[in-house]
C-alpha cells in the first residue's frame, strides 16, 4: 500500500532510439520503453491504491505529442480519478498548466504545482502541502501552526533543469551545480527541521544527497552512463496494519519511501579477453560472458555493448573490427524476446585500454623501426593522461591513439 507515486521525466512523447538492425521485437520494446514506464508507475498507483500520483519533469508536451499520446495521457488520470487517485503535476510555470491542461480536456482528478502556487489538500485526515522547489528565495518557510485536528506534512519537490545526461558526472550546463543549490537552500531554509517537512530532488544524475533529501530517478534512462536505475518512488501516510477502520498515521512515514521498477530497457557492458580467434570463436566467447548474467522474460530488455581487450596488439585490433559484424550478427541471432532479452548493439576493440606497454620505457624501441612511431605515440598519450589541464581526456586519449594505430595497421 502506497499513499503518494512519485513519478520524474516520462517524456512520453520522447521515445528511446531504436538499435540499428534491431530485431522487430527490440524495435518495439525499445520504442514503447518511455510510455510503458510511465504506464507501470500509474500501475503501481492502482495496486497501492494510492491518494496521488505526482508527476514531475517532462511529461507530454504539448508542441509534440500525438493525439494517441494524449488520449492515453487522459485515459490514465480519468481511470485514477475512478480509483480516488488524483493526479498532480508538478512543473515549472502557468503556462504549462494550461497548455497541458487543454490538450487533455481538463480531465477530472488533475491538479498543478508550480514554484508560485503550491497544493493544498487533504488525505486521510492528514493535510498535505505539495511545494515545487524555485528560485532559493521562493523555497517555502515554516508551516503555520495546525490546530491540531490534522497532522501536517509538507513535501518539497526540487528538479533538475537538464534533461540530457552526459557521459560526465556533471550533465547540468554553466557553473553551477542544482543539486548543490537544492541542498544548500534546503539546509537555509526555516521548514528544513519541521517534523512534517520531506524533501525530494528529482534528477537522472545520482548526485550525494544528505541525510533528509530523497533521490527521486527517472521512470526510464535514456543513457548507458545514468547510474540509477528507472523507477517511480512511493511514500506510506497511513499504517494500515490494523482492521480499516483503525487505520492511523504512520508514525514512521519518512522512513517508507521506496523505489518500485518502472525501467524497460537498460545497458551492460560485456568484457572478454580474446588474443586470437575467428568470428565463430568470438562470439562463443561472448555468448559465455552473456549467458552468465542473461536477463530473463520479466527483466528489462538489455542492450549490450561487447569490449574486447586484445592485449596492446595492434593486428588483433584490426581483425576484430573486421569481425564484428559476423559475430554480432552470430550473437544476435540467440536473441529471444522470452528466454533471452539481451540484444548486442556494438563490438568493439577496448578503446580504453592502456597504450603505457607499447612506450619507449617498456617497449625498447629502436630508431628508424616501425615500433618506433608507435612508441612515440604511445608516449605522448601517457603524457596527455598525466597532465591535468589536458583538453582532452585520458579515455579520448587512448582512443585516438589506437585509431591511429589502426589506421597505420590498416594500410
Amino acid at each position: 500500500m502506497a499513499d503518494i507515486v512519485f513519478a520524474f521525466d516520462p517524456a512520453i512523447d520522447r521515445p528511446l532510439a531504436i538499435p540499428d538492425k534491431a530485431h522487430p521485437a527490440v524495435a518495439e520494446i525499445v520504442g514503447r520503453a518511455a510510455a510503458n514506464a510511465f504506464a507501470e508507475a500509474v500501475a503501481v498507483a492502482h495496486r497501492g491504491q494510492a491518494s496521488l500520483l505526482v508527476i514531475c519533469g517532462r511529461w507530454l508536451d504539448p508542441h509534440r505529442a500525438s493525439p494517441a499520446q494524449a488520449a492515453a495521457v487522459r485515459t490514465a488520470v480519468t481511470d485514477l480519478a475512478t480509483a480516488g487517485c488524483r493526479t498532480v503535476y508538478v512543473t515549472a510555470d502557468a503556462d504549462t498548466c494550461r497548455d497541458v491542461s487543454r490538450m487533455l480536456g481538463e480531465p477530472a482528478g488533475l491538479c498543478f504545482v508550480t514554484p508560485q502556487a503550491a497544493l493544498d489538500l487533504e488525505l486521510h485526515g492528514i493535510a498535505i502541502e505539495l511545494v515545487a522547489a524555485g528560485p532559493l528565495a521562493a523555497l517555502p518557510g515554516p508551516m503555520a501552526d495546525a490546530d491540531g485536528s490534522l497532522a501536517r506534512r509538507r513535501i518539497v519537490i526540487g528538479q533538475d533543469p537538464s534533461t540530457v545526461f552526459s557521459a560526465t558526472d556533471a550533465p547540468w550546463h554553466g557553473e553551477r551545480d542544482p543539486a548543490a543549490d537544492f541542498v544548500a537552500a534546503a539546509a537555509g531554509s526555516p521548514a528544513w527541521t519541521q517534523p512534517g517537512s520531506f524533501w525530494i530532488w528529482a534528477s537522472r544524475q545520482a548526485a550525494a544527497l544528505p541525510p533528509g533529501i530523497h533521490h527521486l530517478p527517472a521512470l526510464q534512462p535514456r543513457s548507458p552512463h545514468e547510474r540509477s536505475l528507472g523507477a517511480c518512488c512511493t511514500l506510506t501516510l497511513i499504517d494500515r496494519s490494523h482492521a480499516p477502520h483503525e487505520a492511523t498515521w504512520h508514525p514512521d512515514w519518512r522512513s517508507s519511501w521506496r523505489d518500485i521498477p518502472t525501467q524497460q530497457v537498460g545497458w551492460r557492458t560485456v568484457r572478454i579477453e580474446s588474443p586470437t580467434g575467428a568470428a565463430e570463436e568470438l562470439a562463443t566467447v561472448l555468448w559465455a560472458a552473456l549467458e552468465q548474467v542473461a536477463p530473463g522474460e520479466q527483466s528489462p530488455l538489455e542492450l549490450v555493448e561487447c569490449i574486447v581487450e586484445c592485449g596492446t596488439s595492434v593486428p588483433r585490433r584490426v581483425e576484430v573490427g573486421e569481425l564484428a559484424d559476423e559475430t554480432l550478427a552470430r550473437l544476435r541471432n540467440l536473441f529471444d524476446p522470452k528466454g533471452f532479452r539481451a540484444w548486442c548493439t556494438e563490438l568493439m576493440a577496448d578503446p580504453t585500454e592502456s597504450l603505457a606497454p607499447l612506450g619507449h620505457a617498456r617497449s625498447g624501441g629502436r630508431p628508424g623501426a616501425t615500433t618506433s612511431f608507435t612508441s612515440a605515440l604511445a608516449d605522448i598519450v601517457q603524457v596527455i593522461e598525466q597532465t591535468p589541464a589536458s583538453p582532452l581526456s585520458p579515455a579520448a586519449a587512448r582512443a585516438a591513439g589506437w585509431v591511429a594505430l589502426e589506421l597505420i595497421e590498416s594500410a
